[in-house]
């Protein structure tokens, strides 16, 4: 198993060294011309909600979006990857980037500053956003009276007060299905860095609309995250604290989401924009003394803007 763990990660990195993803667009549909650079940017009022114990908030205010596209090769807001197939059905690419988990435990993280490729006026969905996905680091200590409560048999820990939880780099691969105005995606991830080495794996479809001048979008979909990924972040141990009743194995699990976004264009450059969306936390998560919500919600509303 470690040899083909090795033999993947391998592959991947070399992929990204050969070249860097013009994505397929579906018709009536504009993509990014190649080797140009894409800066956007939303403005408006929205948050993300943290499902951790004493965790902020994310506000969601003024979302940049940055990417760059070459013949094969792409940067998108944090994401590098390489396009390996581009056809009018199909897409698959190879691609690195930072896990988004720890997202929640640093407010400085991809994910809470930048438009995500699945988030953001993608080349694939060029006219979707999605904005599914506290700079307080934390240190190891052990909590006191004040710091971790038992509370009706509810186990709480403060992540003010847990050893830190280090920044991982994800390799992986994705596969799109286009049909009319919907699209297929399989991804599979796995950590490259040596922090956590778990894996996850995401299934998710997406489709359009257009009803007047309005666009709507609505994506749906399911991951799987592996033992290693979430008892490395949402595990406690003796590193966290040296009281055993807050102790906790994280086991894998799926997580289930939701999100439908709204938009309509007011000039070339400008559009209103609408979303909310929905994330389910696994089961096996729920017990953690980290945790006190067990979904994730996000709202914003605002405008867009994109640099020609």
């Amino acid at each position: 198993m470690y040899t083909l763990l090795s033999f993947f990660r391998l592959l991947i990195l070399l992929s990204m060294l050969v070249s860097g993803t013009i994505l397929a667009c579906s018709e009536n549909e504009t993509c990014i011309e190649e080797s140009n650079w894409h800066l956007g940017i939303a403005v408006g009022i929205g948050i993300k909600t943290n499902p951790l114990v004493d965790g902020d908030d994310i506000p969601l205010v003024i979302l940049p979006d940055i990417a760059w596209y070459g013949e094969n090769a792409y940067f998108d807001n944090g994401e590098l990857g390489y396009q390996w197939l581009n056809q009018p059905q199909f897409a698959f690419e190879t691609f690195l980037q930072v896990d988004r988990e720890r997202a929640f435990f640093s407010f400085l993280h991809p994910a809470n500053i930048l438009l995500t490729p699945t988030e953001g006026f993608s080349p694939s969905s060029p006219d979707s956003i999605d904005m599914d996905s506290s700079d307080a680091s934390v240190s190891p200590g052990i909590p006191g009276p004040e710091e971790g409560e038992i509370q009706n048999n509810q186990r709480s820990l403060s992540i003010d007060d847990i050893g830190n939880r280090s920044w991982a780099l994800n390799a992986g691969i994705r596969g799109h299905y286009f049909s009319s105005n919907s699209e297929w995606q399989l991804t599979f991830q796995q950590d490259v860095s040596n922090v956590h080495q778990g894996q996850q794996l995401g299934l998710e479809y997406s489709r359009k609309w257009l009803w007047h001048d309005f666009k709507l979008g609505l994506r749906l979909g399911t991951d799987w995250k592996s033992t290693d990924l979430l008892d490395y972040y949402y595990g406690v141990s003796e590193k966290d604290t040296k009281l055993s009743e807050f102790y906790f194995d994280g086991k894998s699990g799926w997580q289930s989401y939701l999100s439908f976004n709204a938009q309509k264009p007011i000039d070339e450059n400008w559009l209103w924009l609408a979303n909310i969306g929905y994330r389910k936390l696994p089961e096996s998560l729920t017990n953690s003394p980290l945790i006190e919500q067990d979904n994730i919600r996000n709202i914003f509303l605002g405008v867009a803007y994109r640099f020609k």
